[in-house]
């Protein structure tokens, strides 16, 4: 039970993680995450947290690394194989050695095995991370393209030098035969296990895909074994689990490619599921770290008080050492597919962008608890690479965003949200067109597109009050001009003018006090109806709509026309709502209070809807976005990547509708 609250508590700090980054751009989310670990080590109970490294290694890495690799372009891995062999293996092998003995001749106290452990853990780079500091800039495609390639397959020869340089450590003996032969048969041999089981696994979904037994209750959990499984056979016989994932991963990115149109429900289901478990996994990680370094750190400084300055000279000189090889290395000895004009803008954005990150991180954790020496220990080693990561981070978070900076043309993307306003608003108004045929139906549709343009919005309380009073100012005043041009009976406005103010009562009232409101209408709808079932009904429906209908049923019942009052007082509060809007601008307040009155004027003044009616203005509603989108590309004044986005968001603005579409029935 203590295990489970625990990954709960892990899981709310990266939730509140995301939340906060969400709001502060310009602190990088990783920090995030290492800031809510250090917030949760505050907790006495997770003071001295001590978590199974190897378990870590299974449980965290192993689903992180598979995704990665499935989700891998396949084209542009065939197309720069000699950048990744380049990046992945020369890159990562040259800075272990190099940097390795640079450290070990700087800094005679790190013994050179250690040295090299410690290249081995921060040379596999954080795509990912980094490329969430990017601007969206077209010209810095291929570069970002050669990173994620090189962040998928160097992580797994980070994972086999750390393997090597830790064991000469621990053992004591090295040589380099041993060296070459173990690192071709880890790195050879787990490509070839891991492609096995990706073949197998391959055909098998396709027999459950050609059976009809690809729901994706079967299909996700068969997948999510797959990286588990690969993982631990590897390891049983002695070769790279990381490198089995990876091949296992790539063969399965081949297969979801070759599926296309073919059971796409489970695909868009998996998609979903990957993305939230790599995120949470991510997050859980630096965590992790956050609530490990006041450990680590108290642990150093009571063992040695001067050492933690000492280990952080270490960690700022090791990135600048890898820097500086970085930089001339992808300047000098990467292909960029095509020639760039700006070749050196590229190699700087490349050598800033090998960040250490995740994989770096879980490597630190894998140290065994035992490594014991005079000054280095699996503390000090931590705390190293905590160092490097942060400075890392720190400066891809400072100048990425200032290379990738798009030019004015560029910029496209940026209007995206004018984009997406546009086009609803297109539908929007093709629906309205259609409103005197369809009323009901029409302001329906209407108003589940309207949300859409203030969803992100807060809304000012102060200010949707006093847009109520407004309108209900102006529907008063309508009313009473009503009674004095004796178009009502003085009975039928007042009763009206009581019904209008329970309704501006109720908007403006809190939680507790509709919960009363509901109370009230129940039992008063008991005692006049003398029916359990309609006091149930109305204790359950809002009391906005309780009222309303409870109003409408009572001048009925008199042979008033409750609807025609409602109408005029309806018209008077539109005009008063589009001169506001006139003088203020289209607010979220504004919205709201429009879409009461547009709700409160289709159920009084129109009948149920068809549902056959409503489904096709639906269906208009969709064709008119891509009828728009489509004009939009035709003209050369939307993008493919912007059209994109805006397809997505109509195909799952589609499937919500199909998959609730109870939820846009009138209530």
């Amino acid at each position: 039970m203590t295990a489970t609250f625990f990954v709960l508590i892990l899981l709310l700090g990266v939730v509140t993680a995301n939340v906060v980054g969400n709001h502060i751009k310009w602190l990088p989310l990783p920090m995030l995450y290492i800031i809510s670990g250090l917030l949760l080590a505050i907790i006495p109970f997770y003071r001295h947290f001590l978590f199974n490294p190897e378990l870590f290694m299974f449980l965290v890495v192993t689903p992180l690394l598979y995704n990665d690799a499935q989700n891998a372009s396949r084209y542009w891995i065939s197309r720069g194989a000699i950048n990744i062999l380049s990046l992945s293996i020369l890159l990562v092998v040259t800075t272990v050695l190099v940097v390795g003995g640079l450290i070990n001749w700087l800094f005679p106290l790190v013994p050179l095995a250690l040295a090299f452990t410690i290249c081995a853990i921060v040379t596999p780079t954080d795509a990912s991370a980094v490329s969430a500091f990017a601007q969206p800039n077209p010209k810095f495609q291929i570069p970002f393209l050669i990173l994620q390639n090189e962040s998928l397959f160097n992580d797994a020869t980070g994972f086999v030098a750390f393997s090597l340089a830790l064991s000469a450590f621990m053992e004591g003996n090295f040589t380099w035969s041993n060296a070459i032969s173990l690192f071709l048969v880890e790195f050879l041999g787990g490509l070839l296990l891991g492609a096995v089981i990706g073949i197998v696994f391959h055909h098998l979904r396709r027999w459950l895909i050609s059976s009809a037994d690809d729901s994706p209750l079967i299909m996700i959990v068969l997948e999510l074994t797959v990286p588990f499984l690969v993982y631990y056979l590897a390891e049983e016989l002695e070769l790279s689990g990381i490198l089995a994932i990876v091949a296992a991963g790539l063969v399965q990115g081949v297969e979801n490619d070759n599926l296309r149109f073919v059971s796409t429900k489970m695909q868009l289901v998996k998609t979903n599921v990957w993305e939230i478990l790599e995120h949470a996994l991510t997050g859980i990680i630096f965590i992790l770290l956050g609530l490990s370094l006041p450990t680590i750190t108290m642990a150093i400084s009571e063992q040695h008080k001067n050492l933690l300055g000492l280990l952080v000279l270490i960690g700022v000189s090791l990135y600048a050492f890898k820097f500086v090889i970085r930089l001339l290395w992808t300047r000098y000895l990467v292909w960029m597919h095509i020639k760039s004009p700006h070749r050196w803008q590229d190699s700087w954005l490349m050598a800033i962008s090998g960040a250490s990150g995740t994989i770096s991180l879980s490597l630190a954790f894998l140290i065994p608890t035992n490594l014991a020496h005079s000054f280095i220990d699996r503390n000090s080693l931590i705390f190293i690479v905590a160092v490097i990561i942060l400075l890392s981070l720190t400066v891809a978070a400072i100048f990425v965003p200032l290379i990738t900076k798009a030019t004015p043309d560029d910029t496209a993307e940026a209007h995206k949200h004018q984009w997406l306003r546009e086009m609803v608003m297109v539908a929007m108004n093709k629906v309205k067109q259609q409103a005197a045929e369809h009323p009901a139906e029409s302001q329906l549709v209407t108003d589940a597109l309207s949300q859409q343009l203030h969803q992100h919005s807060h809304v000012n309380k102060r200010r949707l009050r006093q847009i109520y009073q407004l309108a209900y100012n102006a529907e008063l005043a309508a009313i009473k001009e009503l009674e004095q041009s004796n178009q009502i009976t003085a009975v039928e406005s007042h009763y009206y003018q009581e019904f209008i103010s329970m309704s501006l009562y109720t908007v403006n009232n809190n939680l507790l006090k509709n919960f009363w409101l509901r109370v009230r209408f129940g039992v008063h709808t008991g005692r006049m109806s003398q029916n359990l079932q309609a006091t149930q009904n109305m204790f359950l429906t809002s009391p906005l709509i309780a009222e309303q209908y409870y109003w409408k049923r009572e001048f009925d019942k008199h042979g008033e026309d409750f609807a025609k009052i409602e109408d005029a007082g309806y018209h008077a509060a539109e005009r008063a709502l589009r001169t506001s809007r006139r003088q203020h601008k289209d607010t979220v307040e504004l919205h709201l209070v429009q879409r009461f009155y547009l709700q409160r004027h289709r159920r009084i003044n129109y009948g149920e809807p068809d549902p056959v009616t409503l489904y096709q203005t639906f269906l208009l509603a969709f064709h008119s976005e891509y009828e728009f989108m489509q004009q939009a590309i035709s003209a050369k004044k939307l993008t493919v990547a912007s059209a994109q986005t805006l397809q997505e968001h109509i195909v799952y603005d589609e499937m919500a509708y199909l998959q609730n579409n109870d939820a846009f029935t009138p209530q």
